[in-house]
């Protein structure tokens, strides 16, 4: 039976950093309905920005469209993977279509992260689409795990074996992606379901949070800091910004709400 009243808290944070002058992404936290964005406007692209606002409002209409009109929930309905393949394609046509039509705007594109959680009394399940190097992580009991895969230069030379991942982290091919949202007329994005237990917590960010910090620095750091979502967003993102900052920083955690309103993370 799925309940009707959220489980899940998310809190969301982004921040320009200590670099660059504008800030290209952009996140969508919907704790009603389960919902949860992260986009990065490609850097060094005119209309970055734009691109990964259009990508957002594609979610927001989406769950707007479900509660005005129930006759379209099925069309709509952002916990299902059809549902969630369905938003990315519309954030894509919108995209292409506008960089099309604006000589300006040429070549723009964005990462796109999203991630669906559906609360019943079998278990959570989180549903992610996701399209460039914006990642999701599971961290459970300790251990920080990366759920999705970059669709990057790198990570296919690593998949490869033509690179280690300690070389892979200084190439100067590193922040190169195969996919993006928006580029090209059609895009395909990755898809993966997984249960979560009520004490886990789901980390979704920009890859200004990973440029500054590696796996290891944000699980020690998630792991040592009794915190409630949104000082741990805080938190991380002032560290980016500590360690210099070089990008925008977007973060997004959900924890289950079983014991607080807004719950600490031990």
């Amino acid at each position: 039976m799925t309940s009707s009243i959220p489980r899940w808290l998310g809190v969301g944070l982004t921040d320009t950093g200590r670099v660059r002058r504008n800030n290209q992404d952009a996140f969508l936290v919907i704790n009603d309905t389960g919902l949860y964005v992260v986009a990065d406007g490609m850097g060094g692209h005119a209309g970055g920005d734009v691109a990964s606002r259009l990508a957002i409002e594609s979610f927001q209409n989406a769950v707007a469209a479900q509660g005005m009109d129930s006759s379209t929930e099925q069309h709509v309905r952002v916990h299902t993977e059809s549902a969630l393949r369905r938003i990315v394609a519309a954030a894509n046509t919108t995209i292409f279509e506008t960089a099309r039509r604006s000589p300006e705007l040429h070549n723009m594109g964005t990462t796109l992260l999203a991630a669906s959680i559906l609360d019943s009394d079998e278990g959570s399940v989180v549903r992610i689409v996701h399209v460039g190097d914006s990642r999701a992580y599971r961290f459970r009991q300790g251990r920080l795990r990366q759920m999705t895969q970059d669709h990057s230069v790198v990570e296919d030379f690593v998949r490869r074996g033509l690179l280690s991942r300690e070389e892979a982290a200084t190439h100067p091919k590193r922040h190169a992606l195969t996919r993006a949202v928006g580029i090209d007329a059609t895009v395909e994005p990755d898809y993966l379901a997984e249960t979560f237990e009520r004490g886990d917590v789901l980390l979704l960010c920009t890859d200004g949070l990973t440029k500054m910090m590696s796996d290891r620095d944000i699980e020690e750091f998630i792991d040592r800091l009794v915190a409630t979502p949104s000082s741990l967003c805080r938190g991380l993102v002032d560290e980016c910004n500590r360690r210099g900052g070089d990008d925008n920083i977007t973060v997004v955690i959900c924890t289950h709400t079983s014991r607080f309103a807004e719950p600490a993370l031990h």
